[in-house]
């Protein structure tokens, strides 16, 4: 029988908050040496959707501590994003099994996690670097059915999306931004929403709010669009600023908060905003630390006259987007952001990245240079365009190739230097030319 809600006198338990569906928790406490998760009715906590198995993971209470096991499920099971075998689990790690999210709770204790635990993303595990280059190569290949002429857009979009990030896409309007995000989320088994940005939106009209349940004679927390897998933020600088900052804690920590009571987002999270330029009318420019959210902007540019025909052409009788699917699940990506952040960095390569970054902090052209986040977002990506190019390693070329995507949208340049250098990508050109990396190979 499934766990029925906690009652004031099991307080002194640890206990398990259980978010699925539309707006529904239960909070179940760990009062059991084990409780077995799954799909099936005998399963001490039942969590009914195809993605999870009928016996999926079984929660441990022992004298060293609370630990989750998966029981061989189909498609894994994520503790705070990880997939594991065996873990010890803490208070307020997140755990995902199908598309519910689950938080275990122990404020009276704490807890360490062990050093012997066993997490998938070890070597022995079943999803190699072989599976991600198939996973790339599916994802890549559905969506240049529908996007035409633009490989490097693609390849950059699905680094970011490896690489646990968020993208800006940044153009003029009509040259296939949502398109471009519409094939990524149809290609993937996972929650599509769409954010259309308008100058009347609220805060709550993204992330959700109470709603007072007559029936029930409590207060119910509503979900907003944004608790989806992929989020398309269609011309999101058409709001106000008000309405943007939604957006911050949700993109930095995965989370949203209503209340003071904080709600956990499903990995894969990725959000693909879209905008126009900002000398376009009705925009509000995105504030800087907005900007600084998102992992990597690129633009995409209008495409050549081979590449346009050819766009004609697929869309003369019907869009291609309806001639697609998914390829992959969720899971999978979840399974590649470990395999990513265990991508080789030598300290060198660490080296050369902070000397990139800090030399934006000493440029006489630039406003402000790049955050410690943007030192870390382009590691990240160095990491993912290697696992890209099916590397274990990082090299000096990966980090070049990311650098304008991943730090140029974060500086500004000085008003009495725009005649001289025109736009920030040219100073990033020329700190790179004045840090060469020792023993560097030629670009190929």
């Amino acid at each position: 029988m499934a766990q029925k809600d906690i009652s004031s006198a099991q307080r002194e338990f640890p206990t398990i908050t259980l978010q699925e569906g539309y707006g529904n928790t239960r909070e179940i406490p760990i009062n059991r040496k084990s409780l077995i998760i799954g799909r099936e009715n005998d399963s001490d906590i039942v969590i009914a959707e195809p993605n999870v198995s009928r016996h999926h993971a079984v929660i441990s209470s022992t004298a060293e501590g609370v630990f989750i096991e998966d029981l061989g499920s189909a498609n894994g099971t994520f503790v705070n994003s990880a997939p594991i075998v065996q873990v010890q689990i803490k208070h307020l790690d997140t755990i995902q099994i199908g598309s519910s999210m689950l938080v275990f709770n122990d404020p009276n204790n704490p807890g360490i996690a062990r050093a012997g635990e066993k997490r998938a993303d070890t070597p022995d595990s079943e999803f190699t670097f072989e599976s991600m280059r198939k996973v790339i190569r599916q994802l890549e290949q559905n969506i240049e059915v529908v996007f035409k002429g633009k490989p490097e857009v693609v390849r950059n979009m699905i680094v970011c999306l490896m690489a646990d990030g968020h993208l800006l896409l940044e153009d003029a309007p009509g040259v296939g931004k949502s398109i471009l995000a519409q094939a990524l989320a149809k290609s993937i088994q996972a929650n599509y929403r769409r954010i259309q940005f308008t100058p009347d939106m609220l805060p709550c009209d993204i992330t959700g709010t109470n709603i007072y349940d007559e029936k029930l004679k409590q207060f119910r927390f509503i979900p907003g669009p944004i608790f989806g897998n992929v989020i398309l933020a269609d011309e999101i600088n058409r709001t106000t600023p008000r309405t943007q900052s939604s957006l911050l804690e949700c993109m930095a920590e995965s989370v949203v908060t209503v209340d003071g009571k904080a709600h956990v987002l499903p990995k894969p999270f990725f959000v693909v905003a879209t905008q126009n330029p900002e000398d376009y009318h009705g925009t509000y420019p995105l504030p800087e630390p907005q900007l600084d959210r998102f992992m990597m902007r690129l633009s995409i540019g209008y495409p050549s006259p081979e590449a346009e025909l050819e766009i004609l052409s697929s869309q003369q009788g019907s869009h291609p987007l309806s001639r697609i699917s998914y390829v992959i699940k969720g899971s999978d990506i979840v399974h590649c952001h470990a395999l990513v952040r265990n991508v080789s960095v030598d300290q060198k390569i660490k080296e050369y990245i902070i000397k990139v970054t800090d030399a934006t902090r000493q440029h006489p052209a630039l406003a402000n240079g790049c955050s410690p986040r943007a030192t870390l977002a382009l590691m990240r990506c160095s990491q993912s365009l290697a696992a890209y190019s099916g590397r274990n390693y990082v090299t000096p070329q990966d980090v070049r190739a990311m650098v304008k995507v991943v730090l140029a949208h974060r500086m500004r340049l000085r008003l009495r230097f725009q005649g001289e250098w025109h736009k920030v990508d040219n100073v990033l050109d020329s700190i790179m030319e004045g840090i060469p990396m020792v023993n560097e190979e030629p670009a190929i």
